[in-house]
């Protein structure tokens, strides 16, 4: 397998041998007639003798679309003038029609900003197998039995519609959409493919069919969504004894087809930082059950999807997580990833979630060097434990790295308003006051006694830590699970933000001070404090200040019952923004006031 950047490299090289040296003109090409255009047609400018090798046309939108069947010799820049749509549609004789047709030992095009629209029996550019240096930026097909059809082409930043066949014969797709919005018989997306970076796939077609002979068929940062496989067709095939496929950080949301998505025959698969979700399938993956067939899965998520037979054939399974199944290979998890918005198409992860710093950093190619959408590999989360391989940071599970808050960031603050439904409920705003604390508090209660750790590991918040114990392994280490440890630490960030404007004297500084009778704040009224201000800003990982508690309220292995009134009633304290004590040790054993309202915890 060629990396990434060797095969981009290679499609530019091959672009820039194809650009002779002489030509320097622009030619205007207008079929509006008051444009005052140098040629009325691109046909009339490719036929000129005066057009040469490294001529631009510069296409007018016009008065409407442009007849294709050109067949062009030389090598030309064909771009559409700034802020137009130009549009080309197939015409003349021969079947299939043609818009643009690069014949054997033509130097090839570059084409730039053009619409193609065709039909079932035609083809929006046709370029022969021996022609180098064909490129194509930001065009659209549209309605094509083949929108592209070449060899070692470089395609980027293209859109293809309700194509049979979107494109085949490219080096290089990037950037490209493709989307079929009624079926098509036989529709496909991808012929012979090298290597597909960062394109969308959406409708009713199969995905591709042919791989290559020497390499694998290579996706890197795809999304397939909502791909419906026609009846009895697999979303991806390969002949036997081919080099198959190999998909890096790719989303598949809602594949279906009534036959394995995978077709393997004696050809392999692998998945490399993947996420699957949604899709429904009878079998994910199928690969004839003698060699050189193999199913490889790595750093991938496989979750909440249809799948009656997860594999079938050889299968090598590492450091993942999957909905069902025992696999022998290491750091294999059945457990919740934690997706963050998974109802509204969000599959990135929420802190805690077990997939962070959970992956084997050695099988991520070296030339993968980012996530899904964009954003830096190898990121360490600090108060996530590194359960996965290799040395700090290590790779995430699945096709998101999650990307811990910057500098600045504080824990403590949670929210708005504590008050379900209203605006800003569960969005931080820069300030920590008792709306955090109670907002806290109701996260807490209602997970208690709720998930099952391995299977449902909790985010953060409400799990903040593994012990509330400053100074022993753990403190302010993510777990997965919530019980005293998490209550009795999170006021220790909100006190720090709270207590920041007033000289604490040190018999303050354990828990008596957070809670007791002598805590400074109550003989004035508490102006919240900016959450991250330069005063007092509360770092990524949260102090570790000393919080020494009585015997009786130290964290026990049994969680707390919190029984809460009035919650939803009032957010503050007594009316004023702040702490208010009981005056005695019981504050610390069995309960508190705040207010008039009572929080009552067994331990």
């Amino acid at each position: 397998m060629k990396p990434a950047t060797t095969i981009q490299a290679l499609a530019l090289t091959l672009l820039a041998l194809a650009l002779p040296a002489a030509g320097q003109t622009t030619w205007f090409v207008s079929n509006d007639p008051g444009e005052n255009p140098d040629f009325p047609s691109i046909a009339a400018a490719v036929a000129s003798p005066m057009v040469v090798d490294g001529d631009t046309l510069l296409v007018s939108e016009g008065v409407g679309p442009y007849q294709g069947q050109i067949v062009i010799q030389q090598f030309l820049t064909i771009t559409a003038e700034m802020g137009e749509g130009p549009v080309v549609v197939p015409g003349g004789l021969g079947v299939p029609f043609r818009c643009f047709q690069i014949p054997p030992g033509a130097g090839g095009i570059h084409v730039e900003g053009i619409r193609f629209v065709g039909n079932p029996q035609s083809y929006g550019i046709s370029g022969s197998s021996s022609v180098n240096g064909l490129l194509v930026d930001r065009c659209a097909f549209e309605g094509f039995d083949i929108g592209f059809v070449g060899s070692t082409a470089t395609i980027r930043d293209c859109e293809f519609i309700n194509n049979r066949v979107a494109m085949t014969g490219v080096l290089l797709s990037e950037r490209c959409t493709a989307v079929v919005s009624t079926p098509i018989p036989n529709a496909q997306f991808l012929g012979s493919v090298r290597e597909v970076v960062e394109c969308t796939f959406s409708g009713p077609s199969r995905v591709a069919s042919i791989g290559s002979l020497n390499d694998p068929l290579l996706f890197i940062r795809c999304r397939f969504i909502d791909v419906n496989v026609p009846t009895g067709e697999s979303a991806f095939t390969a002949p036997p004894f081919d080099t198959g496929f190999a998909l890096d950080s790719c989303l598949f949301s809602g594949v279906t087809s009534t036959a394995p998505m995978f077709d393997m025959n004696r050809s392999s698969v692998t998945f490399r930082n993947c996420t699957v979700v949604n899709c429904s399938v009878p079998v994910f993956v199928r690969v004839a059950p003698f060699p050189p067939g193999e199913i490889t899965v790595r750093n991938t998520i496989i979750r909440d999807n249809d799948f009656p037979v997860l594999f079938q054939g050889p299968v090598d399974v590492a450091h993942s997580i999957l909905s069902v199944g025992t696999f022998p290979g290491p750091g294999v998890l059945v457990t919740d990833p934690l997706f963050a918005d998974p109802a509204n198409g969000d599959y990135s992860l929420q802190r805690g979630s077990p997939a962070v710093d959970a992956g084997d950093s050695a099988a991520v190619p070296p030339d993968i060097t980012t996530d899904l959408p964009g954003n830096p590999r190898f990121i360490d989360d600090p108060i996530m434990p590194d359960t996965g391989v290799g040395p700090p940071p290590i790779v995430d599970i699945g096709a998101f790295e999650f990307q811990p808050p910057g500098p600045g960031f504080c824990q403590a603050d949670l929210t708005t308003g504590a008050i379900p439904g209203l605006p800003g409920y569960g969005v931080p705003n820069g300030i920590v006051n008792n709306d955090d604390f109670f907002y806290y508090l109701t996260l807490f209660s209602g997970e208690l006694g709720r998930r099952r750790p391995r299977l449902h590991p909790l985010p953060s918040p409400p799990d903040l830590t593994t012990t509330a114990i400053p100074g022993t392994p753990g403190y302010g280490v993510l777990n997965g699970i919530i019980n005293n440890d998490d209550f009795f630490y999170y006021p220790q960030p909100l006190r720090r933000r709270l207590l920041t404007a007033s000289t604490v004297p040190p018999s303050h500084a354990g828990s008596a001070a957070f809670l007791g009778a002598n805590n400074p704040l109550q003989s004035s009224r508490h102006v919240p404090r900016p959450c991250g201000s330069e005063q007092g800003r509360a770092p990524p990982l949260l102090p570790s200040l000393p919080l020494p508690l009585p015997p009786s309220a130290r964290p026990s292995a049994r969680a707390p019952k919190v029984v809460a009134h009035s919650l939803a009633r009032r957010a503050r304290w007594g009316g004023s923004d702040m702490w208010h004590g009981c005056g005695s040790a019981q504050c610390s054993v069995d309960s508190f006031r705040v207010s008039r309202w009572h929080y009552r915890w067994t331990v």
